[in-house]
């Protein structure tokens, strides 16, 4: 880390570890090697400050007080603007994970209009905002860096056949589950958040993971952590999972409904050994091209910009 003259400000209202949380916290780090900036983090009073969230024990420590107005850049993320005066000095980098941020419908649209520097994650993600002809601001697309640095080892007997990782759909899932089980084909299902260790050492016992998001979201890092965990990967379509989710290349990536997802599912367990190699490759080629430093590099350069 360089020495740093200007701050920049980041938020959170932690209520556990998310995926959002996660990629906030990836910038946080980015944000440590700017030679301009020293990131500094305000968690809200209701915050939780247990193992998992991942400003415990930062330094400097967390801030007391919310001064927007103190600092040289403010970075914000989901509706972390509620927080943000309308009128600002301080220059604002947004980062948008998700295609909802379009819909007319969500919270965060209303947001587009004040002037910022939106990092959105993926090329899906940058075309659904720009699409509502509001944002104020130039758009940079930065691809979702994955750090699997302090990733664990992958099992070296794989002793789960299909693990569906239904936390966001857990509906889905036990619907999923159902149709595999009538086909022969059990599966061990995860309806809950578990600690994200434990969820990576899951990834890498199963032989087929199925990722369920949202039927409509961002990059969906979960698929792309299966991926890096030398699974065969299902993820149905979200929108936002198109760019590393190609279907029949790096993953199966059917349309989101049962009988689609489970006729993957299916077919993805009853690969040959040649052909789930084939696909797991271009998976792991993939992860490589989402390197996390990959990602450092383009935001420091807009930091180093500003």
């Amino acid at each position: 880390m360089h020495a740093a003259a200007g701050t920049i400000l980041f938020r959170r209202d932690y209520q556990g570890l998310t995926g959002g949380h996660l990629k906030v916290w990836d910038y946080f780090r980015h944000a440590r090697h700017s030679a301009r900036f020293q990131p500094r983090i305000f968690l809200t009073g209701d915050s939780l400050l247990d193992a998992s969230n991942p400003w415990l024990g930062v330094t400097p420590p967390p801030l007391a007080v919310w001064d927007p107005a103190a600092a040289d850049v403010l970075f914000v993320a989901g509706v972390d603007w509620e927080a943000i005066p309308a009128r600002v000095a301080a220059p604002v980098v947004n980062l948008i994970q998700g295609v909802r941020h379009a819909d007319p419908a969500d919270p965060r649209r209303r947001f587009l209009s004040r002037p910022a520097i939106r990092i959105c994650v993926g090329a899906e993600i940058a075309d659904a905002i720009r699409s509502t002809g509001l944002v104020n601001g130039p758009i940079h697309v930065i691809p979702n860096g994955l750090d699997t640095a302090a990733f664990p080892p992958q099992a070296k007997v794989r002793d789960i056949p299909v693990l569906v990782a239904g936390g966001k759909n857990p509906a889905f899932a036990a619907a999923l589950a159902g149709r595999l089980a009538a086909a022969g084909l059990a599966a061990e299902c995860l309806m809950a958040p578990i600690p994200r260790d434990a969820f990576l050492g899951l990834l890498g016992r199963a032989r087929t993971v199925v990722t369920l998001p949202l039927d409509k979201e961002g990059f969906f890092l979960p698929a792309l952590e299966a991926m890096a965990m030398g699974a065969v990967v299902v993820c149905p379509d979200c929108v936002g999972n198109r760019g590393f989710c190609r279907d029949g290349v790096t993953c199966l990536r059917p349309t989101y409904a049962l009988d689609a997802v489970a006729e993957a599912t299916i077919a993805a367990a009853a690969l040959s050994d040649r052909e789930s190699a084939a696909l797991k490759e271009a998976a792991e080629a993939k992860v490589r091209f989402h390197g996390i430093e990959r990602e450092r590099m383009a935001f420091l350069h807009i930091l180093d910009a500003l």
